[in-house]
């Protein structure tokens, strides 16, 4: 629904003094931000200029509402029409100008780039009718009758411009206007700076694990000594898995994609589990970490393994900031109704520079080549934007180079009792006899997952493709069906949905199978379109072994 402001008769180029004036006060009452005050008075100015040009005045009407294209979003627009000789539509699709001979203008084409959505109807002989909109703040309240009344007084209060206040008036809001594009400019570059220096160092986080991984198999195959061989992969692809995990999750932080799974809990055991994930870390450059629980417990409410996450990334830095062997400090205080934890280390400390920056993605301090291992430039990011998510804050503080850093998390008390803590049951072996069929287009990993769940006493039967898991689940149907979401020839979520129409049409079919999705896409969507098919479970890659084991021993 749009109401309607006032509207403006377009008669002479005197007229354009008034038009500006009056545009700039409606995108000024109605909360327009300057750059789009600018832009909007600009783009109505240029359009009632054609139409004085081309069809001797118009009329210039505003509205306020909701915006066309753009939903639960209230626009500022205007409507300038004319009576004047119009332009037919290869015209209105190309040029964009009124075919006359007399030429000049602007043009649509500039028009439209100047505003947040835009229209134009015309007919040869007919006139010719534009509309423009720019959108308001999101959280801009709805405005009632009364309200729009009232700015509409408002605005016939005000005194008009004269020609020469006008001329005043648009050079100043042209220059503001400039320098906001300068500073934008600017932020633009520094942003691209910090992306190509992640770039940079993100190759180099990533060859390291990798060049370590191959020195290790071809050291196994000359000395056949596979354990040391292993235990070099295994610490290394949990740092790549680790590397991967914190680029998924700070591109669906940014983008707001993260569902929190809250629960009431004690943040002395949030600390100690994030304490426990970090020990190999810690313990391999030499650190200790102090931490002494509260004699009671500190109750909050938060999405347990994110919190843990969010510790563990600022003891992560506190080790890796460190170079000599030292004791890292945690601690846990109260505080009115917040609970304040802190990560002190005696590291290489920040800059005063480099201070209000450290929450900034890809933020990282020059790093020569001496320097290894210093990270993405994303863990503090993350840090900053899952506390936010938390309804808490963290801070940043440091003395200056060579004089250590301190971390400070604050977040809400809860007044809620802890769940009561139910003793695990001993883990049943895997059902006799289960038959499982893997489904993925990257052998080696098909290959070794049926190599490892046959160690266990299951039957594995593989597939790279969905056809061919399709033709072989005719000849031996499955108990359990793990599959690839990409697969070369179909969805994943196609073959399940496959998979269970004909298992549906055969009466001789064994009971319904279980179906395992498996794939490198972790986002919301692609857990709910794996629900609407029929999928029983939802693994991201890697897949983690220990609770797909849980899954089938449920079977």
């Amino acid at each position: 629904m749009r109401h309607r402001i006032v509207s403006v008769q377009i008669a002479s180029i005197l007229s354009l003094v008034s038009i500006r004036d009056r545009s700039r006060q409606i995108a000024e009452l109605f909360g327009l931000e300057e750059i789009q005050r600018t832009r909007f008075t600009t783009a109505i100015s240029e359009i009632a200029r054609n139409a004085i040009q081309y069809a001797k005045g118009g009329t210039l009407t505003f509205y306020v509402g909701d915006a066309t294209n753009q939903k639960s979003t209230q626009c500022v627009s205007a409507e300038i029409s004319d009576k004047g000789p119009g332009m037919d539509a290869a015209a209105v699709m190309d040029n964009a100008r009124h075919m006359t001979s007399r030429g000049g203008g602007v043009g649509i084409p500039g028009t439209r780039r100047l505003v947040d959505d835009f229209s134009i109807e015309s007919v040869i002989g007919n006139g010719t009718r534009v509309g423009i909109e720019m959108y308001l703040p999101r959280d801009t309240p709805i405005f009632s009758v009364a309200q729009i009344n009232d700015i509409v007084a408002q605005m016939a209060r005000k005194k008009p411009q004269t020609p020469i206040e006008a001329i005043e008036q648009q050079n100043h809001e042209m220059l503001r206007t400039l320098d906001e594009l300068r500073a934008s400019k600017a932020e633009l570059e520094a942003a691209d700076d910090r992306k190509n220096e992640f770039l940079a160092m993100l190759a180099h986080e990533l060859r390291n694990p990798l060049a370590a991984i191959s020195l290790a198999l071809e050291l196994g195959a000359k000395t056949g000594d596979a354990e040391d061989a292993f235990s070099v992969i295994g610490r290394q692809t949990t740092h790549l898995t680790r590397m991967v995990a914190d680029l998924l999750d700070v591109s669906r932080v940014t983008r707001g994609k993260v569902d929190l799974r809250t629960e009431v809990a004690d943040l002395n055991v949030i600390l100690a589990g994030a304490i426990e994930m970090t020990h190999p870390e810690v313990e391999n450059r030499g650190h200790k970490v102090r931490f002494t629980p509260t004699p009671a417990p500190v109750i909050v409410r938060a999405d347990v393994a994110r919190m843990k996450q969010v510790f563990g990334n600022i003891l992560h830095n506190a080790a890796r900031y460190t170079p000599q062997p030292d004791t890292i400090t945690v601690t846990l205080t109260e505080r009115d109704s917040a609970a304040i934890v802190t990560v002190e280390d005696n590291g290489i400390g920040i800059t005063p520079q480099m201070l209000p920056r450290v929450f900034e993605l890809f933020a990282q301090e020059f790093n020569g080549v001496g320097r290894q291992d210093a990270g993405l430039g994303i863990g503090l990011t993350l840090v900053q934007r899952l506390v936010s998510d938390h309804s808490g804050a963290v801070s940043a503080y440091s003395a200056g180079t060579g004089k250590g850093s301190r971390f400070t998390v604050e977040l809400p008390i809860v007044n809620e009792k802890l769940p009561k803590v139910e003793m695990p049951e001993s883990v049943p072996p895997l059902p006799t006899g289960l038959t499982v069929m893997l489904v993925d287009d990257n052998q080696d990993a098909v290959n070794a997952m049926a190599a490892l769940l046959e160690l266990e006493g299951c039957t594995c039967l593989t597939a790279f493709d969905g056809r061919s898991a399709l033709a072989l689940s005719a000849k031996h149907a499955a108990q359990v069906y793990i599959i690839d979401i990409g697969l070369p020839d179909m969805t994943g979520f196609d073959l399940s949905s496959a998979l269970r129409r004909v298992s549906s049409s055969d009466a001789n079919a064994p009971t319904r199978a279980t179906h395992i999705a498996l794939s490198g896409y972790s986002s919301k969507e692609f857990h709910v379109k794996a629900d609407e098919v029929g999928f029983d479970h939802y693994f991201s890659k890697p897949l983690p072994i220990d609770g797909l084991l849980s899954i089938l021993t449920s079977l």
